[in-house]
């Protein structure tokens, strides 16, 4: 029988600090704690231990136990890819998928990276091969290669794999489209705690696609993926609400839960607080603020609010009327697949032309 290869006294001191750190990370047997998960990585990774130097590079990455510190983490995480740590290579291929400001941004490397990982077996890193492939990032684009990298990770049980498979399904993107198929998926990686997933369900159920409809059931699943934090399931929530879907309607609760997405940068979150804004429904009409939420919208490029700026542009609602940038909004809602309605000159006066003052006075 094989020995077990026996680590050196450093390289066992440092195992031992990471074993108190991870069990501090993760709360096994003791409570979440990441200050003192942060202080044994950084004595494990004095050390050396590989693992521990990634872990230390995470949280400066996201602020667990230290102050966010993104150069840091870059050091640590590049470190501890370069000694062969997977996950740190997989990381490392974000810094540069993002364009984190520490390094240029560079698909063509991060595709680089995540190839690596994939080959290696990591489903992360073959997920976001897909991504790459999906989109046209570093590689020539292709839903077909997309759709094999994403159902090959999903083999894995990697949530979000399982999540973009559904998608490919829904939209038929790399596949044929099969609405069943992408509910099934949904709903693997919604039960793996997939707060993406969950939203999905609750659209599927919404629009009885894959599945019969049930506004009650979409309602149950808005609210378990806006409860772990995702902003477009509470915008889905808040139109529930607005249209009486699932629940008893309610505008004032409508415009609350918007508000709540649109805060968190959601652009279908503005794009409906923008509507309830221009219209009054359930907050005092404010054109100038629902042009404001319009233009947030488009800025994370929400094609449905190409359309309404284009309006606003065309009628001067909130904003000074240019028609140049309405025909430039026009032009980009089309090419999304919108086409923006046709106003009649009756209707463009009446929104263009100020009201004569009254010369008679009030008694």
């Amino acid at each position: 029988m094989a020995k077990e290869p026996t680590l050196s006294p450093t390289e066992f001191l440092g195992k031992k600090y990471f074993d108190i750190g991870e069990k501090a990370f993760s709360g096994d047997g003791c409570p979440v704690d990441f200050g003192k998960a942060a202080a044994n990585f950084a004595q494990s990774a004095k050390l050396g231990y590989v693992p521990a130097i990634y872990s230390l590079g995470v949280c400066y990455l996201r602020g667990f136990g230290v102050k966010p510190d993104v150069k840091r983490a870059y050091e640590l995480i590049k470190q501890a890819a370069e000694a062969g740590n997977i996950d740190a290579q997989f990381t490392l291929g974000h810094f540069y998928l993002d364009g984190s400001g520490i390094v240029e941004q560079d698909y063509k490397k991060a595709v680089e990276i995540f190839s690596k990982t994939a080959e290696q077996g990591h489903p992360g890193g073959m997920n976001d091969l897909g991504f790459c492939y999906q989109r046209g990032l570093g590689v020539e684009q292709d839903d077909e290669k997309a759709f094999e990298c994403f159902s090959e990770a999903a083999e894995a049980d990697f949530p979000a794999a399982l999540n973009n498979v559904g998608d490919c399904y829904s939209f038929g993107r790399g596949v044929e489209r099969n609405p069943a198929e992408a509910f099934s998926y949904y709903s693997r990686a919604a039960h793996l705690g997939y707060a993406t997933a969950m939203n999905n369900i609750g659209m599927c159920y919404l629009n009885g696609s894959g599945v019969t409809a049930d506004y009650k059931l979409a309602v149950e699943w808005f609210k378990r993926a806006a409860d772990l934090g995702n902003a477009v399931a509470v915008a889905n929530l808040g139109f529930c609400y607005e249209t009486g879907r699932g629940v008893e309607k309610d505008v004032k609760e409508a415009v609350r839960l918007y508000t709540m997405s649109a805060d968190a940068e959601c652009p279908s979150g503005q794009y409906n607080l923008a509507k309830c804004y221009l219209n009054g429904t359930g907050v005092t009409e404010n054109k100038e603020r629902a042009f404001s939420l319009y233009r947030r919208s488009a800025e994370h490029g929400f094609a449905m609010a190409y359309v309404d700026l284009s309006l606003c542009y065309t009628q001067g609602a909130g904003v000074a009327p240019d028609p140049e940038l309405a025909e430039k909004y026009k032009a980009l809602a089309e090419a999304a697949g919108y086409r923006v309605p046709e106003l009649t000159t009756e209707k463009q006066e009446k929104k263009t032309t100020p009201k004569k003052s009254s010369s008679k006075k009030k008694k």
